[in-house]
């Protein structure tokens, strides 16, 4: 029975400022050659997703955590925040002095300096996703200038805040309207979050993929190691947590792997039969 594998990249396909490993991408290669369908589920925007990813050949792209899909050339699902949600959601990371990117179709957009300050002073390099958004940060990968934000659709923010109290009064603040992920990096303080429009996570985008191609949910399988990849593990019919995932998300998969370092994704799918 085919199957359709969603994978997250940071930390999951490949560690931070790496590209993925020969064994991994020929294990992608030979799961496509049994008939399964292979899709990328970040939760990174469209624009920054790297070359390398796309050449690997992927049948489809779930970005923005969920709010961006699309599939065999199709764009199955476009879900930015409503206009009177963003606005509420930046009032009240303002209110609390945060540091913010703004995620849309064009790119991102921060205040590079001041996202700078913020995660330097709040993370360490203590894993693969934080590594990553360091060097983002640090190398202006994928961040534009945040003068040049006007009105576009915004699909996800990521925050950081200056100490856990403010960052809980942000989140209770925020409420039920948002789907938001606290403490995203596995090892990390809890100083950091991401939020977008309720209903839309990478749990959804597997429902909307399989009913695509006509599949059911349970033969979904789904790779993570972060707080946002548990939507899509729950949702999956087999969620597996990469040997380096936070606690809580090991905790919910149904198997763990060896870790993204040791090619646990390629190990899993030669075990299940898939590649």
């Amino acid at each position: 029975m085919p199957k359709i594998i969603f994978f997250d990249i940071d930390g999951t396909l490949c560690e931070a400022g790496k590209q993925v490993t020969a064994p991994t991408v020929a294990a992608l290669h030979r799961a496509q050659e049994n008939g399964h369908k292979i899709l990328i589920a970040t939760g990174r925007n469209v624009p920054i997703i790297p070359g390398f990813l796309r050449d690997i050949g992927f049948d489809g792209i779930v970005a923005s955590a969920g709010g961006y899909v699309i599939v065999d050339g199709q764009v199955l699902e476009n879900r930015a925040m409503p206009p009177a949600l963003l606005e509420r959601a930046l009032t009240v990371l303002d209110k609390y002095d945060m540091s913010y990117m703004l995620e849309t179709a064009e790119g991102t957009f921060a205040d590079r300096a001041r996202c700078l300050a913020a995660w330097s002073r709040n993370l360490s390099d203590t894993n693969s996703e934080q590594q990553r958004l360091m060097l983002q940060l640090v190398e202006g990968l994928g961040l534009l200038p945040i003068e040049g934000f006007h009105d576009l659709p915004v699909y996800k923010i990521c925050f950081t805040a200056g100490s856990a109290a403010e960052l809980q009064a942000a989140v209770d603040e925020l409420g039920d309207d948002f789907f938001t992920v606290t403490n995203m990096f596995p090892g990390g303080p809890a100083l950091n979050g991401e939020t977008m429009a309720r209903g839309v996570d990478k749990g959804s985008a597997v429902r909307k993929v399989c009913e695509h191609y006509g599949m059911g949910v349970e033969d979904a399988i789904a790779f993570g190691d972060s707080a946002n990849d548990l939507p899509m593990l729950r949702a999956a019919g087999v969620g597996v947590a990469m040997g380096n995932a936070a606690p809580d998300v090991k905790a919910e998969a149904d198997l763990v792997c060896e870790s993204c370092q040791e090619d646990g994704v390629a190990r899993q799918l030669e075990r299940m039969g898939l590649a």
